[in-house]
């Protein structure tokens, strides 16, 4: 089902307030025909239950950008993102994230020591920044002296929405991950996950340079982007919901059901582009091999059909099938990393400080895709 168009996603202030407009699109039609910044005209699915479909549907497939040069990735179909997958598991281990837990949660004690000394901060730039981007450092086994440039790395990524300085950053980036490749070959047998990645091997088989380089600038740069957009909007929307926080400040042991509920009602991702792996018929519509398809998982994690009154800020929720780390095959390899730093950081904020007030306006990241907090001034208490 098709219908004119209600509203228009992806515009270049869109993620400041996406949630109406999405609302609308979902009342009026499964599938709806909107302009894309990148992609010219699209078709889009704002349904849970549809986005959940096509996530896990061989049909739909990753677009082939025209810069990978034929470099498997993440985004690749199998058999290529099978095997990618697997040789990186071998080093991004659930006990591997585990032992990170302690030291994380001591190092964050530290950052907030720092930030309560000084009482009026920006929960963004000194906190959800800085937390995520020390956790990946840490786990990658880079220097202190690293991280500055990690931090503009992902800013740039998150912020960005020209495509050729989107090129020029994609391009620093890949410079960033070589050296730290460089530094580590220099050195081997570091027990890091950069150094499990260069040597991880199935057989004879290992990952190629560019693979390396490629996977290495996903974990490193964009794997803390959702993290650190989650802390800012969850540390809001406790801050908007007072019962909320003191229900987690008096019951601690909600901070995973938390950080659930903080993943669903402000999902950082506005949606994922999907391409027809060959022509084919969805929803009643005619979709010709490589006509795009974009799922908004936004608008999937407030469908009324899953999620009871889904604008609702709600820690006990229960159950919370929310999408933001994918479904299927390309679910976010980071997922369990990003589910760490969260609780560890959301919960060490509420644990510390009985009383957060805003100490001015939140200020919202804005742009076409990227949902987050560009500032948020608070006093601590």
């Amino acid at each position: 089902m098709t219908t004119p168009l209600l509203a228009e996603p992806f515009n270049p202030v869109f993620q400041l307030d996406p949630y109406p407009s999405l609302a609308k699109l979902r009342l009026a039609g499964s599938l709806h025909r909107v302009p894309h910044p990148f992609l010219g005209e699209i078709w889009l699915t704002t349904h849970h239950r549809l986005v959940r479909e096509v996530h896990s549907d061989p049909r739909w497939v990753k677009p082939i950008d025209d810069d990978d040069d034929g470099v498997a990735s993440f985004d690749s179909p199998p058999p290529e993102h099978t095997r990618l997958r697997g040789l990186v598991q071998k080093a991004f281990t659930v006990r591997r994230i585990e032992q990170l837990r302690a030291w994380a949660t001591e190092m964050t004690d530290g950052l907030l020591d720092r930030l309560a000394a000084r009482g009026t901060v920006d929960l963004v730039t000194e906190y959800a920044d800085a937390m995520p981007i020390e956790v990946i450092r840490k786990m990658a086994g880079l220097p202190p002296e690293y991280a500055a440039e990690l931090v503009e790395l992902m800013q740039g990524f998150l912020g960005e929405a020209d495509l050729e300085r989107q090129r020029l950053i994609f391009e620093r980036a890949e410079q960033y991950v070589a050296g730290v490749i460089e530094s580590k070959r220099a050195a081997p047998g570091g027990d890091d996950l950069a150094s499990d990645l260069i040597a991880v091997r199935d057989g004879s088989d290992r990952l190629t340079e560019p693979e390396l380089v490629k996977v290495l600038m996903t974990l490193l740069v964009n794997g803390a982007a959702t993290t650190t957009n989650v802390i800012g909007t969850g540390a809001l929307a406790l801050l908007e919901n007072p019962d909320q926080y003191a229900l987690l400040a008096a019951r601690p042991e909600l901070t995973s059901s938390a950080v659930e509920e903080m993943l669903r009602y402000e999902c950082p991702v506005g949606g994922i582009a999907w391409a027809a792996a060959a022509d084919q018929e969805f929803e009643g519509v005619r979709f010709g091999k490589g006509e795009i398809l974009g799922t908004s998982l936004q608008a999937a994690n407030r469908d009324p059909a899953v999620f009871p009154d889904p604008d609702r800020f709600d820690i006990t929720r229960a159950p919370n099938p929310h999408l933001t780390f994918s479904h299927g095959i390309h679910r976010c390899l980071g997922a369990e990393l990003a589910r760490m730093e969260l609780q560890v950081a959301i919960g060490a904020l509420v644990r510390r400080f009985t009383r957060i007030g805003l100490a001015g306006r939140p200020r919202w990241r804005g742009g076409p895709a990227v949902r987050g907090l560009l500032e948020l001034p608070v006093t601590l208490a």
